[in-house]
Order: structure tokens, then C-alpha cells, then sequence
């Protein structure tokens, strides 16, 4: 044991030199949060409650009472956040940087509380050109362009949430902005099938998902971008029943649009998105089966989705005011789902698949002192429930609406 403190001892100094010659610096930052939270009507939501995704549809008992017909009153803290960045060091001629950052929500209900991996990745910058691997937003999750909402669901499910493993290159386009390409595969954000959300699917397929974007500054304060990828799915590895090998893949598309307008005193986000298969993204929609082949293989066809969100807010002073509205649309099916002799889907995989369209419009204020916040919201949502058909769309709709006020405070460090 001796022997091994004065080896290092005699190494502390070299140690400290070559600290000292790439001035690594690590930095820790974070916040700490809590807020409380009052429906109007039982919801679908995740983690205990907090992510709100839409009012839950009327269900009646033998009164004839909708049983839905319900207020809640909950309060957490699972948002609350660590990050660690390091920087300072270079390698193959780089700048070189990493982050690992986290908070307790969780991966699923019932790990709500626990830590969780956020991101975790690594960056290399060549100026112009820069390598990123490891964890982080999805592509279709743009940065510089999302719902500041105070609700920590990000504006679902009119805009995505979903972070990824990815191997990401991008490219500088001059001081106006960059375009980058992507390979990803799946982690907590999950496709789904028979065996419910699981990551498996993707890596089933033997193929990474794609995606590009390209982002441009055509004035001072004035953006415009773009964002398109494609992904595989092998939903089975082998038929139902008979359990012989299968080989069908689904594959499926999704791209967003979107401007973002700054000034001195606001600023305005507005996208909008459309695609295949949004489950995974946390939005309407998913899969279904089209077909059964002689064999007993399946083909699939996807469900599409629409959607339209605007996000306005200020940006000065210590009373700050935010305006959100969102609209998505299930647009049914690529081709007619399969249905069993008695007339019940084959199968079918997707998220409010009985949903024709959800809306939601709510404002928000924000009370700064320093580096800690207080905020109030108010969010009006409302969902249409209907029948599914055999294309995938909904019919005989009507709405279902519920309020949800709640009290944010925050503490950054």
C-alpha cells in the first residue's frame, strides 16, 4: 500500500501538467423542482400522472355515469435535474466535449422516481464540421425550436419527445446556419407491437433509422428548417401460431417544418410535422397488420399523423407571459387493416387509435427573483373519440375536454 502512494505521488505532479496543458474543466449545473397539478377530468398520462397526453375517454358504469368524469390533485418533484459538462480537451485534432445529465422521471411507470440517463454523449468540433455519438435529442426534437411550455411533456402530442443513441455529422453552412445526417437506433423513446413498447422492434430490422436536417438564417432573428428521416421495423421474428421464421419489415417516414422569429422582447416557434408510425415520438398513431400472407406472415401498414404547434413567449423582464396552441389529426391508414372472422383487428399498434383529432390551447406566467421561478399555467385540451375503421380513421367522433392548472417553482444552479 505504501509502495502505491509514492508511486502516486511521484505522478501527481505529470498528472497535474497534463491537466494543466488541456485545461479540462468540468462543470456541474442543474436545477431543482417541484409543482403541483389539478384535472378537471381523468386523463391518459405517464409517469404517475404529470405528462399529460389527452383527456381519457367517457366510460360509463351501469348508472350510466362516466366514471372519468373525475378531478385529480397530485405534486412531484421527478423533473429535478443534474447535468455534467466536461470541456477542455481536444482528440484526432478536435475540441472535444461531453455531457451526461439526468433527472428521476424515469423510463416507465414503474421506474417513475428513479434516476434516469437523459443524454450522454460526446462531441468533437472541427470548426466547420463536427461529430457527435452517443445519446441525445432526436432529430425530429428540434432544439432551437420547441414548445417552452412549463408542463415538462413538451408539447405532446403535437410535438415530439424522444432522445436517441445516435452517431450524428454535422456540417456548418457558413455563419447562416448547418445541415447534418444521422444513424439512430431506439432507448427509452419505443416503437411498439405484440409485446407492447420495446426498442427490439428497430433492432430487429438489422438497420439503423436515418434522418437529416438542414437549418437556415435568412435574416437576423428570422429561421427556417427542416428536418426528414426513415426507419425500419421487424415487428416479428417468427409467425404467430406456426412460429416459422419471418423476415417482414415495416418502414416508415416522418419530417417537420418549422420557423422560429426572435426579437429583443419575444419569441415565436411554429411547426408543424407529418409522418409514419409516430408512436415512438410519443404522438398518434403507430401500425397495423394489412395482410396474412398463406404462410401465416404479416404485412404491416402504417397509421399516419398530422400535426400544427405555435409557442409564443417574452423574454425580459421578471414577469414573463407564454401562449401555447397545438392541433394533430390521425389521417388513417396507408392501406385497410385486417380484421378476424369476427370482425376485431388483426392487430393493431398504435396510440389513440380511436382518436380522430386532439387540440389544446393554454397560457402561462412566469415570476422571475434571480435564478429561482415561479410559474402558473392553464391547459384547455380536448380529444375526439370515435370508431376505428378499417382504414384507419376514425368516425362517429366527438370531443372530450378537461382543464389542467398547475404551479411550477424552480431553482436553477
Amino acid at each position: 500500500m505504501k509502495k502505491l502512494l509514492v508511486v502516486f505521488l511521484a505522478l501527481l505532479p505529470v498528472i497535474t501538467i497534463a491537466q494543466k496543458k488541456e485545461e479540462v474543466k468540468v462543470k456541474l449545473s442543474g436545477f431543482a423542482t417541484a409543482e403541483a397539478i389539478y384535472d378537471t377530468r381523468e386523463s391518459v398520462t405517464a409517469r404517475e400522472g404529470d405528462v399529460l397526453l389527452y383527456p381519457a375517454a367517457k366510460s360509463f358504469d351501469a348508472n350510466g355515469a362516466d366514471k372519468n368524469d373525475r378531478s385529480e390533485l397530485f405534486m412531484t418533484t421527478i423533473h429535478s435535474r443534474l447535468n455534467v459538462g466536461v470541456t477542455g480537451f481536444t482528440a484526432f485534432g478536435a475540441k472535444g466535449s461531453a455531457t451526461v445529465q439526468g433527472d428521476f422521471a424515469g423510463t416507465s411507470e414503474s421506474t417513475t422516481g428513479l434516476f434516469r440517463l437523459r443524454h450522454a454523449f460526446v462531441k468533437l468540433d472541427w470548426g466547420k464540421d463536427e461529430l457527435l455519438l452517443g445519446k441525445t435529442w432526436h432529430p425530429m426534437f428540434v432544439t432551437s425550436c420547441f414548445p417552452d411550455v412549463l408542463h415538462w411533456n413538451g408539447g405532446l402530442p403535437f410535438n415530439v419527445l424522444a432522445r436517441a443513441p445516435q452517431l450524428r455529422y454535422t456540417r456548418e453552412l457558413g455563419d447562416k446556419g448547418y445541415a447534418f445526417i444521422a444513424a439512430l437506433s431506439e432507448m427509452d423513446a419505443k416503437s411498439t407491437g405484440s409485446d407492447g413498447a420495446n426498442p427490439k422492434y428497430v433492432q430487429q430490422s438489422g438497420i439503423p433509422e436515418f434522418s437529416a436536417q438542414v437549418k437556415y438564417d435568412l435574416a437576423k432573428g428570422f429561421t427556417l428548417g427542416a428536418t426528414a428521416g426513415y426507419k425500419f421495423l421487424k415487428p416479428l421474428t417468427e409467425t404467430v401460431g406456426t412460429s416459422l421464421k419471418t423476415d417482414e419489415l415495416l418502414s416508415c417516414y416522418q419530417m417537420n417544418a418549422w420557423m422560429t422569429l426572435k426579437t429583443d422582447k419575444f419569441v415565436w416557434n411554429l411547426q408543424t410535422i407529418y409522418g409514419q408510425n409516430m408512436y415512438n415520438f410519443v404522438m398518434l398513431g403507430g401500425y397495423g397488420v394489412k395482410n396474412v400472407k398463406a404462410n401465416g406472415e404479416y404485412e404491416y401498414t402504417n397509421i399516419k399523423t398530422s400535426s400544427i404547434w405555435s409557442d409564443i413567449h417574452t423574454t425580459t423582464g421578471n414577469v414573463r407571459y407564454g401562449l401555447f396552441a397545438g392541433y394533430t389529426k390521425n389521417l388513417g391508414a396507408d392501406d385497410d387493416l385486417a380484421t378476424d372472422l369476427d370482425g376485431d383487428f388483426v392487430g393493431l399498434y398504435s396510440r389513440g387509435s380511436n382518436i380522430d383529432y386532439v387540440y389544446q390551447v393554454g397560457p402561462r406566467l412566469e415570476l422571475y427573483s434571480g435564478k429561482f421561478m415561479v410559474g402558473a399555467q392553464v391547459l384547455y385540451t380536448a380529444a375526439a373519440y370515435g370508431t376505428t375503421a378499417i382504414t384507419g380513421k376514425v368516425e362517429n367522433s366527438s370531443e372530450v375536454d378537461s382543464y389542467r392548472m398547475s404551479l411550477h417553482v424552480k431553482y436553477s444552479f
